[in-house]
């Protein structure tokens, strides 16, 4: 039995709402030889598999019966040259941005504080404050499990679309992503449009805005709003900002006029604030036993010290039956829900 693989171990410091889940079998991989070792188990034991990073979109609804793959690999190839960088799943992703503009490789000052692993990045195709990561994306490395191959997937293979991949949409392959590149430029020349961050910059009265001021600010607007999961167990965001047709919009504008909206890349979809909806519906700061609303953000269910996730996910079902109650709108969960 390869010693790679552990037994019974405790995830609950592996997910960030601090859920108690345990798993059956776990491995922490750190390089491709203990992925083998790992693969070649759950082969022989027929067991299913679950890439785990940092657990900070993940809720466990339970205990998982198969066999935990923890990405673990390290380390950054920079390219001072061509401001391309590869970093590997494994690393930090905050961290990783702040050293990348240190280091003077710009363009990801708006997507500081997102919590994580770098390899959960393309999966979400994070974004904040009008940026997201397919702007900077040029190629990843990923492992197909069912096969152990590696394969190196461009931006259109990877098919990203709002906080949505192929790596969430692909039911037939089971991906680790091992690496990802990126492609950042050497001017300090930061994107300031979205309305929230110019507001704030504004009001700081900076006559030339850099990256690292943009970098600050972002990470002082999150901190204002979003709780930090190692006091408050939470995963940020908890259901994605719905998309609806024009028709839908201005059927909601009928009996609720103030409804904000956004433009989206489609002439034919506008965006809803998921946190509007779910706070009109009445549900901020509100709790359910140990599970709850919080109270700066609705859009953020936390736990309030010993909820399970099965707790945690019926509060968001009665959420979302509300709204859709309240405003014929579905909502859709972004964090990634682990049964077991």
């Amino acid at each position: 039995m390869p010693t790679v693989v552990q037994h019974d171990a405790d995830l609950t410091a592996l997910n960030s709402f601090g859920v108690p889940a345990r798993a059956a079998h776990f491995a922490r991989i750190s390089d491709t030889d203990e992925l083998q070792q790992a693969l070649d188990f759950a082969a022989e034991q027929r067991l299913p598999l679950l890439v785990l990073g940092g657990g900070s979109n993940t809720l466990f609804l339970g205990n998982y019966h198969g066999l935990v793959l923890h990405v673990a690999n390290r380390g950054i190839q920079w390219s001072d040259d061509s401001r391309r960088v590869t970093v590997a799943a494994g690393e930090n992703w905050h961290d990783f941005v702040s050293l990348s503009i240190e280091r003077g490789f710009y363009g990801l000052e708006n997507l500081a504080l997102i919590p994580g692993l770098v390899g959960a990045a393309p999966i979400q195709n994070i974004g904040a404050y009008g940026r997201e990561l397919a702007d900077v994306f040029v190629e990843l490395e990923a492992i197909d499990l069912q096969t152990g191959k590696h394969h190196t997937l461009d931006k259109a293979a990877c098919e990203f679309g709002y906080r949505d991949s192929l790596f969430k949409s692909d039911p037939e392959t089971q991906w680790l992503i091992w690496s990802v590149t990126l492609q950042l430029q050497a001017k300090d020349q930061p994107d300031t449009s979205y309305a929230a961050l110019q507001k704030v910059l504004a009001e700081q009265g900076d006559a030339q805005v850099s990256a690292k001021a943009v970098f600050a600010t972002v990470c002082a607007i999150r901190r204002s709003k979003l709780p930090d999961p190692a006091e408050l167990g939470n995963a940020g965001s908890f259901f994605k900002n719905p998309l609806v047709s024009a028709d839908k919009l201005a059927a909601l504008q009928a009996e609720h006029a103030d409804v904000p909206h956004f433009a989206t890349d489609s002439a034919k979809l506008v965006k809803l604030p998921a946190a509007w909806l779910i706070e009109q519906a009445g549900w901020k700061g509100k709790r359910r036993g140990q599970a709850g609303v919080h109270e700066q953000h609705a859009l953020v269910i936390v736990n309030h010290g010993h909820a399970t996730g099965e707790e945690i996910f019926l509060l968001a079902q009665e959420i979302s039956a509300s709204v859709l109650n309240k405003f014929g709108v579905a909502l859709q969960p972004e964090v990634r829900l682990i049964h077991g």
